[in-house]
């Protein structure tokens, strides 16, 4: 199944008790107080292993261009906590997101993670659920949206992989100037989610529950027949995720309490 043109992983037959999902980690080279925050995150977790699901909902780097990231600065703490979780047993899933979708086999072999190319559909909290991204839902980004596809084409991606890390970096570098620009010329409603594709990933999964990141701004909007979208921010901003267990889905903060629910968004 694909929805909005993304590929969707099914792991309905293969839940876990506890379900923690975060999104844009955004971890960069040096240090950040969202690596504390991640290592505290995958800690909980592995206080009950086999329970346990970590979905990264996508851009966990702020960059990931070159295999020799994994050896390199602050983004070695990350592939180290990481594996360190996964040989303990948690099921950690790493999806693409804009910023590393260059994540491959490498990565997934030294950290143990499993790598997600696309979305996926799972139990939360005993409901059916879409995970994505969430770029996919922002269709009036036409420029980034074009820019997507010749930037995941194989072709494309077997490039970048023979290139010498420091290449790659400028290449990376070079392209987050640009859209950096692009951003503060446009509106902000360029790159918010639109309601013609929230209606096309429910109508195209019949699922119960959207839940996406990307857009770095976390929201829970009820829908009509009990159907609901959550939001999740930026985690490097303040370290919230959302946790499904024991029947409840929610906000959690970067200590592991209980959030309130953020307000709903209306879309256009």
């Amino acid at each position: 199944m694909k929805v909005l043109g993304t590929a969707i992983e099914d792991l309905s037959a293969a839940p876990r008790r506890t379900t923690v999902v975060v999104s844009d980690l955004h971890l960069p080279a040096d240090a950040s107080p969202a690596y504390d925050w991640f290592d505290d995150l995958l800690a909980r977790a592995a206080c009950a292993p086999s329970d346990t699901r970590v979905v990264v909902l996508g851009d966990l780097f702020d960059v990931w261009v070159s295999d020799a990231q994994l050896r390199a600065r602050a983004w070695s703490r990350a592939v180290a906590a990481l594996a360190a979780a996964t040989a303990q047993g948690v099921d950690v899933l790493v999806a693409h997101g804009n910023r590393d979708y260059m994540l491959g086999a490498r990565f997934a072999s030294v950290t143990g993670c499993r790598i997600v190319a696309g979305g996926l559909r799972l139990a939360l909290a005993g409901r059916d659920a879409l995970l994505l991204h969430g770029d996919e839902l922002c269709t009036r980004d036409l420029p980034y949206q074009r820019a997507k596809r010749w930037l995941r084409h194989p072709l494309t991606r077997g490039f970048l992989r023979v290139l010498p890390a420091r290449a790659a970096f400028f290449l990376a570098a070079r392209a987050r100037a640009q859209s950096r620009a692009v951003q503060a010329r446009g509106t902000r409603d360029r790159y918010e989610a639109t309601a013609a594709a929230i209606e096309a990933a429910f109508a195209t999964a019949r699922c119960d529950v959207l839940v996406h990141g990307h857009v770095h701004r976390a929201a829970r909007t009820p829908l009509s027949g009990a159907r609901e979208v959550l939001v999740l921010p930026a985690f490097d901003e303040a370290g919230v995720h959302l946790v499904a267990a024991d029947g409840l889905l929610g906000y959690r903060d970067r200590h592991g309490a209980s959030l309130p629910d953020f307000p709903p968004q209306i879309w256009r």
